[in-house]
């Protein structure tokens, strides 16, 4: 039996095609392996209990600052040094030590290469340190596998502000709809939802292609 009001029935509404991905650097392309030993190492030498380092690395105020550009990445080092009463000579010890068991995920700048060549804009959205886009230009040589790369040290401004989300878009010329962030921060990819994008959090082991090609392809708005 057919529907008599079949024929006045509104169209199915369908999200907008996606033209752009944003990336995040630090827990999405880039990782820490666990365990990760050269950061355990300096734990053991300063007596420090286990995730004590980290904390005064990577989740200070002194980070902070240097995220935003407050403060010089040295600046930042010696203030990490000047807390764990370090000398001179340990603080680049340490600097290499800490980074040490980071490694790029290949499989993931082979799938931004697919990305581009499919036709879509892709973005690198990251808070970070001005130091940042000489990794990416001359230790990593992945600069230019971006369309557009945004360091919050050099925008002065952090996510989950809005004001980052939408300094990307618009160097990609993307409104918020056409476009999917990815992040392993909740906070950074609810706010980005929030603001009318696709949003991918990215958990270690997550099959980001898959969840991806969800949202691609089957309008899936939030992946969590």
């Amino acid at each position: 039996m057919t529907d008599p009001d079949a024929d006045s029935a509104p169209p199915a509404t369908t999200r907008p095609p996606i033209k752009a991905i944003i990336f995040d650097y630090g827990g999405v392309l880039m990782r820490t392996a666990i365990p990760a030993l050269g950061r355990q190492e300096w734990e053991a030498r300063l007596g420090l209990a286990e995730g004590e380092l980290e904390r005064i690395v990577h989740r200070s105020e002194l980070w902070t600052k240097a995220q935003r550009g407050e403060i010089s990445y040295e600046d930042y080092w010696n203030g990490v040094a000047s807390k764990l009463r370090l000398a001179v000579p340990d603080v680049q010890r340490l600097r290499t030590d800490y980074f040490r068991d980071d490694h790029l995920d290949q499989s993931l700048i082979a799938l931004i290469r697919e990305l581009r060549n499919d036709g879509y804009v892709v973005g690198l959205l990251s808070n970070d340190t001005i130091m940042l886009e000489k990794t990416l230009r001359f230790d990593l040589n992945i600069y230019d596998e971006f369309d557009a790369v945004l360091i919050s040290a050099k925008l002065g401004v952090m996510k989950p502000d809005e004001g980052a989300y939408y300094a990307i878009l618009s160097l990609l010329n993307v409104k918020p709809i056409h476009a999917v962030f990815i992040d392993d921060n909740l906070n950074n990819v609810a706010a980005a939802h929030y603001l009318g994008m696709s949003a991918i959090w990215y958990r270690r082991g997550l099959d980001l292609r898959a969840e991806l090609s969800a949202v691609l392809n089957d309008g899936v708005s939030f992946s969590l």
